[in-house]
């Protein structure tokens, strides 16, 4: 296994936009309210859940199509409840139940180039799991070693968690905010944290995950960006996210 170890940045928000800080209940990304009754299992921090992907090697030249392995450890998981997503690029996270999972990378959806593969863990209302070990990135190339690797020793990862999908209803009035931000634990304070909601723009600080409350119906783009201590933002695609969301009535 060839992921890269990151530390967590912890993220909350503060603006005026009707957020509040996240619970354990929250809305699934197909819109409908979560049904899950079960707890979500303690994290023991003497043994944190680890995620892993195996079968590709940081930095690697992929030429032919191959099996990879997602592989968790300390975290119970089953449909309906906890599990994990899977990212390729920028396309859209994959949810899945099960460990070890083997499946083949998708050769057809690689960029020539620089590539990049993310694996988290996430609680059964969509929210990430804030430690380091829940979190596995590895960064390879297709074809051709052209550009420079996604992932620079001392350069942040953005991941943004929710919220995505269409929601309506009572879900459509409380809506899960989260993301992450990984990067060396001695640059954490170099770094700020911006989004833009539909064009609004307001800066975040450490803390929790949030939810929208009561958006009014229609569509929305969410941007979420790493930005430097002027607020400058870094401008490359692993310090940046977004996602396009729908609220129905």
């Amino acid at each position: 296994m060839a992921g890269i170890s990151y530390k967590i940045l912890l993220i909350s928000i503060s603006c005026s936009i009707m957020l509040s800080c996240a619970t354990k209940k929250g809305t699934a990304p197909d819109g409908g309210q979560s049904s899950v009754q079960r707890e979500p299992s303690p994290l023991d921090p003497a043994a944190p859940p680890r995620v892993s992907i195996e079968g590709l090697k940081s930095d690697e030249l992929v030429s032919e199509a191959r099996m990879l392995e997602i592989r968790v450890d300390g975290y119970p998981m089953a449909p309906n409840w906890q599990g994990f997503e899977v990212v390729l690029n920028d396309q859209e996270p994959q949810r899945f139940h099960t460990s070890p999972l083997a499946f083949p990378l998708p050769m057809e959806k690689l960029r020539r180039g620089a590539n990049l593969i993310k694996v988290y863990l996430v609680r059964s209302w969509g929210e990430s799991v804030k430690v380091p070990e829940a979190f596995a990135v590895v960064p390879f190339f297709s074809e051709s070693k052209t550009g420079l690797s996604w992932v620079a020793p001392k350069r942040p990862i953005m991941t943004l968690v929710s919220p995505r999908g269409t929601y309506r209803g009572e879900a459509a009035k409380k809506i899960l905010f989260d993301f992450m931000v990984q990067n060396p634990e001695k640059q954490q304070k170099s770094y700020k944290v911006h989004y833009t909601l539909n064009g609004k723009k307001l800066e975040l600080e450490s803390g929790k995950s949030y939810f929208f409350y009561n958006l009014t119906p229609g569509d929305y783009e969410l941007r979420v960006e790493v930005v430097n201590a002027r607020g400058i933002p870094l401008g490359q695609e692993v310090t940046r996210n977004r996602s396009v969301f729908r609220i129905e009535e």
